[in-house]
């Protein structure tokens, strides 16, 4: 049996966020989504992490640095020291360059913004083939049960043409689905 789509994604989330941790030599690095005014962590890059690693205002971390947390909105976050937080948002288009030219930004915080866009850029991916896997599950069904009552029909009469003409049907836009979600 298929495993379920979030789960899935949850898992690769994960994996993403234990990856960005031993990159920062195994520091929590954080998930956080922004809902009702605040944030919620949603995943952390280990079992059992400390408290701090879950009970940090985000929100109140991104005003202070004048950045926006829009309702929905994702940041990963990851302590460095007792009072250095780095935060990285989770998006799809990469970081623009340093005006100067010269970086400027801490290994640390080009980890977690690869962490961010990985997770961006892929989570899309990831929900397109997710979204076809389910049309084409459709379609199996269809065919399948199209199948067995071309099998207990006994000639062809109008009615049972046109079942099948209608099952086809279902199929053609379920497979037309599954093209256009990728």
């Amino acid at each position: 049996m298929r495993d379920s789509a979030p789960h899935r994604l949850t898992e690769r989330r994960q994996a993403i966020l234990r990856q960005a941790s031993a990159a920062l030599r195994g520091r929590p690095v954080t998930l956080w989504r922004m809902a009702n005014g605040g944030a919620v962590a949603e995943l952390v890059s280990q079992p059992n992490p400390p408290r701090d690693a879950i009970e940090f205002d985000v929100a109140a971390a991104l005003r202070f640095l004048g950045l926006t947390g829009s309702e929905g909105t994702r940041w990963v976050v990851c302590r460095l020291e007792p009072e250095h937080w780095q935060v990285a948002p989770v998006r799809r288009d990469v970081p623009a360059s340093p005006p100067t030219g010269v970086e400027r930004r801490s290994p640390e915080r080009l980890t977690l913004e690869l962490a961010g866009l990985l997770l961006g850029a892929l989570e899309r991916l990831w929900t397109v083939t997710d979204q076809a896997t389910v049309y084409l599950c459709a379609a199996l069904a269809v065919i399948e049960a199209a199948v067995d009552r071309v099998r207990d029909v006994r000639g062809l009469t109008t009615g049972a043409r046109a079942h099948l003409l209608a099952d086809l049907a279902i199929i053609a836009d379920a497979i037309e689905g599954a093209l256009n979600a990728s």
